[in-house]
């Protein structure tokens, strides 16, 4: 039978109670304790990313370390406080360290509970043993062991955990950001949080509202407060991860803020400024993007169709209208920031249906330039529209208008002769044709006809395209084409351009009649006079002076050389002036020798005037004498230049000396022809102009009485009616317009007869005084007062009175011409008898009738226009009232001209450098022919103005029915 184990006494179950206070008491006090280290290592772990700067993998590591710290002390301290328990014999001994009282009782009673329970001992012995302790329990006070398990230490430890807490959380709110940003680099470690520096760094643009555009670029905008740094950088790293990060400086600006400018950005970017040892971090900041596209550069090439010859042109575009020729390949190529996708280009015309032509990326890219090409037929309105490749449009949709013009038919005209005309019989007559075209000529054919019998001409072909002008020259050589007075002489010519389906356009007929010289001469004469045959005398003349005047500068040039040389015979400037002088003596003598070559062959065989013959002959001599005098001063000139050594060398005096002498010696020589030239030649001339006038002047009266008589046989129509109905009223007003017009006349001629009466009565008295003789005559009769009396009466619708008053005017006229008119011309013969056969030695032949055929008719100085004027230019024909006098003869008004007109000096159009009015000369004429039609085709595809298409518009407004 097994003996009955023993009870535990109350005292050791009062220890056990002990030891597990004393337990709890140890994990709290390592708790608190452990909480201080805790504390403390946090600023020290932040105060190690301050120096360090770690990355986030050791701020996360000492994130976890702190975690796992505390999570550690945490479960020690539980284990600790609910699991271990100190044996009870240390807990005895730590009770009576505390207790002096007890003594060694504790210690004794779990001696004798030990020998209680050993085995070895009899059963009386245990229970006497266990009786001891429960006796030894009874006199001790249980309640109070318990306590004396407890931590002293524990509120003091308390109090340290707490104060080291509450510290840590001041210093973090006081701390200001730096301390914050340190919590949150840890507490956050892969957060945005720079670490701590003395540089704060702070990226001010972009904004959250600022974006880039793609592909475009951006102006990135950073400020450093704090200690500057010196340089500073900018990190943008792709969001998307399709690029490395890339690093740029940013460059001051001098008030704090950097700048850094980011090319072609293509995706978002995260962005960070720092300085170069990365030391100071900027937060970062997103930069996003408009991914909507945008229409960059756009050009045009145009390529006009083959046979136009013209190269493909590329220009750049700006969606303005554009105009091109029908059939030409139109290709847009428009650039984007974006990669594009399938866009179209919307094609509006009012002839047909809208169309579309794809605008897109070729195969081959680039995927950000999108093309279109298409052959241009029909003009309308373009609608440009682009998307991407994401499908995104872009935020304009460009409208523009294309214009097709078509190939316009060649322009061709015959300028030369420039219409219908009198050809005199053997005559060269120079042909000229001028033809253009928008695109090319492919031929220009010139037909000739005479007498309806047509020559075979061989056209003139391209095979080439591009020939946009050409100018046939031909000569019309009469006399090989045998040619004769009364034949008719057609041209006409053709163009044809090189259109596939080609296109002519013919020149009307230019007709021409061939006529004598004589009669030339005839319808001449009654359109000039001898002041514009004088004209090109003058200008002959006037040259010759001209070349007078650069031998006397020539002459006085190396007199001053010759001073020069004797004063100082080293100067350096001797050389160049003496061979710049001799150059401009060579040149002289050169123009010298083409006017005698002139003079030589001036003039027709058949002139206008026989005295003319006479002029001839004196320019003959001058020619002869001119050409001497350039023989003789070439002879001199070469002989004084004999006389040194040859350039470089300085020329010796006897060498300026003789060219001196032998340009002095020209000099006079030539000035002794300009006098005999203006005593033989200009001086009869300005006399014969001067009685010209004079002779005009009763030519002049013999007109106005042709006119009166018709006025008065006229309104004999309207004598005898018994009342004028409203259309014979307005032919009578019409007949008193007259009447009033030839009133002025008469004063007029009234005016011009004592006016050139008085120039000329030195020299012509009997002419002169046969003029005055009929203005008194005309005064006395009171023509311009019965005139006007007679206009009146006519536009006062009196038939009878102004057909008496237009008689009675008719009748003095008639008196007065066969009275004083003709005795006047009688007179007027005498004096050129006078001045032709007696002054000036020459033969007058015909010349009085000839000069009296003349109707060009001047107007007093300061008057208006009068009789036929510059209708002298024109002649009358059988063929064709307008047709044009083609013979050779050159007219001009020179200063003898202007001085019957009273211009003196100011008209000068005979004067040397002026204009010469070569009116019947063809070959002087303007040939540059302009095609006269409006085509708005341009050059392979050129940019119409945009105001054409604000008319263009404005007309069809206007032209069309609302």
């Amino acid at each position: 039978m097994k003996p009955n184990k023993p009870s535990q006494a109350p005292v050791l179950e009062v220890l056990r109670k002990a030891g597990a206070l004393h337990s709890r008491q140890r994990a709290l006090l390592f708790l608190l304790r452990s909480v201080v280290w805790l504390v403390i290592a946090i600023p020290l772990l932040m105060l190690a990313d301050v120096l360090f700067h770690f990355s986030e993998i050791p701020r996360l590591g000492g994130v976890i370390g702190m975690a796992l710290a505390f999570l550690a002390v945490l479960i020690v301290a539980a284990f600790t406080a609910l699991f271990a328990r100190p044996p009870l014999l240390r807990i005895a001994r730590l009770l009576e360290s505390r207790n002096p009282e007890l003594g060694s009782k504790l210690v004794n009673i779990l001696q004798l509970d030990a020998d209680a329970r050993l085995g070895q001992a009899a059963p009386m012995t245990r229970a006497l043993a266990h009786r001891a302790v429960e006796d030894a329990g009874k006199s001790l006070d249980l309640a109070a062991l318990p306590p004396l398990a407890r931590e002293s230490r524990i509120p003091r430890r308390a109090w340290q955990a707490l104060a080291a807490t509450v510290t840590l959380g001041l210093l973090s709110l006081i701390g200001g950001r730096h301390v914050r940003q340190e919590w949150l680099r840890f507490l956050d470690p892969f957060g945005d949080h720079p670490p701590f520096s003395l540089t704060y760094l702070e990226i001010l643009k972009p904004t959250a509202n600022d974006k880039a555009l793609y592909g475009g670029f951006f102006t990135v905008e950073a400020r450093a407060s704090g200690h500057q740094p010196k340089d500073l950088f900018l990190t943008a790293t792709p969001v998307d991860g399709s690029l490395p990060p890339i690093t740029l400086p940013m460059f001051a600006r001098g008030d704090g803020t950097f700048l850094a400018q980011l090319e072609n950005v293509r995706s978002p970017l995260e962005l960070t400024a720092h300085t170069g040892d990365d030391a100071s971090r900027s937060h970062r900041r997103r930069l996003e993007l408009i991914l909507t596209p945008q229409i960059g550069a756009v050009s045009v090439r145009v390529s006009p169709p083959a046979y136009t010859g013209q190269p493909a042109r590329e220009l750049p575009y700006r969606f303005t209208a554009l105009q091109v020729l029908e059939g030409s390949q139109v290709g847009f190529r428009i650039n984007s920031n974006r990669p594009l996708g399938n866009g179209e280009i919307q094609f509006e015309s009012s002839e047909k249906t809208a169309s579309v032509v794809p605008l897109g990326p070729a195969p081959e890219g680039p995927a950000d330039t999108a093309i279109a090409d298409f052959t241009a037929e029909r003009s309308g309105r373009m609608t440009f529209f682009l998307i991407d490749a994401d499908g995104n449009r872009a935020a304009e949709s460009p409208v523009s208008s294309l214009t097709v013009t078509i190939d316009l038919p060649p322009a061709i005209a015959i300028t030369v002769p420039d219409q219908d005309a009198l050809i005199v019989e053997d005559l060269a007559l120079p042909v000229i044709v001028d033809a253009t075209d928008d695109y090319g000529l492919h031929s220009v054919r010139l037909h000739i006809g005479i007498n309806d019998k047509y020559q075979p001409l061989v056209p003139a072909t391209f095979e080439a395209p591009g020939t946009r002008r050409h100018r046939l020259e031909h000569t019309l050589d009469l006399a090989k084409l045998g040619a004769r007075p009364g034949d008719r002489i057609t041209l006409f010519a053709e163009a044809v351009d090189t259109r596939p389906d080609p296109q002519i356009t013919r020149t009307g007929a230019r007709r021409m009649e061939v006529i004598t010289e004589k009669d030339y001469n005839e319808r001449l004469r009654e359109k000039t006079d001898v002041a514009m045959i004088a004209g090109k005398y003058e200008d002959l003349l006037n040259r010759f002076e001209q070349q007078i005047e650069e031998q006397k500068h020539i002459s006085e040039e190396l007199a001053a050389l010759r001073e020069m040389a004797t004063a100082d015979p080293d100067n350096s400037q001797i050389l160049d002036r003496f061979s710049e002088a001799f150059s401009e003596q060579t040149h002289l003598n050169y123009r010298l020798e083409q006017t005698a070559r002139e003079m030589e062959e001036f003039g027709r065989d058949h002139p206008v005037y026989d005295f003319e013959k006479e002029l001839h002959a004196k320019l003959k001599e001058q020619a002869d004498t001119i050409r001497k005098s350039v023989e003789q001063n070439k002879a001199d000139c070469g002989q004084a230049i004999e006389q040194g050594a040859p350039p470089p060398a300085t020329p010796t005096p006897d060498m300026i000396n003789g060219l001196t002498k032998a340009a002095g010696e020209q000099l006079e020589r030539l000035q002794g022809e300009k006098k005999k030239a203006d005593k033989e030649v200009r001086q009869p001339l300005q006399d014969l102009a001067q009685l010209h006038e004079l002779m005009k002047d009763f030519s002049r009266f013999q007109q106005l009485a042709e006119e009166q008589r018709e006025l008065a046989e006229q309104s004999k129509a309207y004598q005898d009616k018994p009342g004028l109905n409203a259309e014979d009223r307005l032919a009578m007003r019409d007949m008193g317009a007259r009447q009033r017009d030839l009133a002025r006349k008469l004063e007029q001629l009234d005016k011009k007869l004592r006016h050139d009466a008085e120039a000329a009565d030195g020299k012509f008295p009997e002419a002169a005084s046969s003029a005055r003789r009929l203005a008194d005559q005309m005064d006395a009769a009171g023509m311009p007062g019965l005139a006007r009396k007679a206009a009146q009466s006519m536009l006062d619708s009196k038939a009878d009175d102004a057909q008496a008053q237009a008689q009675n005017l008719h009748e003095e006229m008639d008196r007065l011409f066969d009275d004083t008119v003709q005795a006047g011309q009688q007179g007027v013969a005498a004096g050129l008898d006078r001045a032709l056969q007696l002054y000036r030695k020459m033969n007058p032949g015909d010349s009085l009738r000839q000069m009296m055929l003349s109707r060009n008719f001047r107007p007093l100085p300061g008057e208006g226009s009068s009789g036929a004027g510059a209708a002298g230019l024109m002649a009358n024909s059988a063929m064709d009232a307008n047709a044009r006098l083609l013979g050779g003869e050159s007219l001009m008004d020179g200063p003898i001209a202007d001085s019957i007109s009273g211009r003196g000096d100011q008209g000068g159009s005979g004067m040397p450098g002026s204009p010469t009015a070569h009116i019947d000369r063809p070959d002087q004429a303007n040939i540059e022919q302009q095609s006269a039609r409006r085509t708005g085709t341009p050059d392979s595809g050129t940019l119409l103005l945009e105001y054409e298409n604000i008319a263009d518009a404005y007309f069809r407004r206007l032209t069309t029915k609302p």
